[in-house]
């Protein structure tokens, strides 16, 4: 996970605490009303199965672009807020601890859905949860710069617990990651001599012509004795040409 040090407090507060300072109970409602929203997600990827797989896929949804949107809309509106403000030892523990709680929220519900992806599968949202997951990270990145900033006494911890967080998601959203397989390329096999040779009906280098007299001859008949053509008679076995003399010879 990325800290940057000039964006802070990004997706921590709404947007009716932009023009001000945030005071230390702004902070822990703005975490505690985004854990609310992952706390329903995750209640609603625990519980899916094969008889709510599309409601429970399209809530899921509508919550992580809910928490993605908020987060982008701060994003904006804070950009220009750099005052850091000062909190008290027991400010930044109810800060570390409310962000431990979005901690381990957030990892609880990353998981669960990586293990619903099996029913989310039948579903064409899996791509869009995907997507919403990348922009989710992005946005906890500036999160966790922003809250450590604040919180200088716990910062260590609340910072352990984020990696933490991270790695989770990242987990999960490798999990609703489509990588096409690598399929190598095949070029046709070219014909050799020894190819050839090597297989059962090797090809002869020249095709004798037909002796005249034989089947296939231009003459079409047979060759008789002293060299005369004769005629092919069916009398005799199946099989066995009988040769008959020309003109009755």
């Amino acid at each position: 996970m990325q800290f940057k040090p000039l964006l802070f407090l990004v997706a921590a507060f709404p947007f009716t605490q932009a023009q001000a300072a945030p005071t230390a109970k702004d902070v822990v409602d703005a975490i505690h009303n985004i854990t609310d929203i992952s706390a329903g997600a995750l209640d609603i990827a625990t519980n899916i199965s094969s008889m709510n797989i599309l409601g429970s896929a399209l809530k899921i949804t509508d919550d992580l672009r809910k928490i993605v949107t908020d987060v982008a809309n701060d994003v904006k509106t804070l950009q220009g807020n750099t005052t850091l403000p000062q909190f008290s030892d027991r400010d930044q523990a109810e800060i570390c601890e409310a962000l431990g709680g979005f901690a381990k929220t957030h990892q609880d519900f990353f998981k669960a859905l990586a293990n619903k992806k099996i029913f989310l599968d039948a579903t064409t949202l899996t791509e869009p949860i995907g997507a919403l997951l990348v922009l989710l990270r992005a946005g906890l990145d500036h999160l966790a710069e922003g809250v450590i900033a604040l919180v200088p006494t716990c910062g260590v911890k609340a910072r352990d617990e984020l990696k933490d967080l991270d790695k989770t998601l990242g987990e999960t959203i490798s999990t609703f990651s489509v990588h096409a397989p690598d399929v190598p390329s095949v070029q046709p096999p070219v014909a050799t001599n020894e190819s050839l040779n090597a297989t059962n009906h090797p090809i002869p280098a020249s095709i004798p012509a037909p002796r005249p007299g034989v089947v296939g001859s231009p003459l079409g008949g047979a060759i008789g004795a002293g060299g005369k053509p004769t005629e092919i008679s069916a009398t005799g076995p199946i099989g066995t040409p009988v040769a008959a003399p020309v003109g009755g010879q």
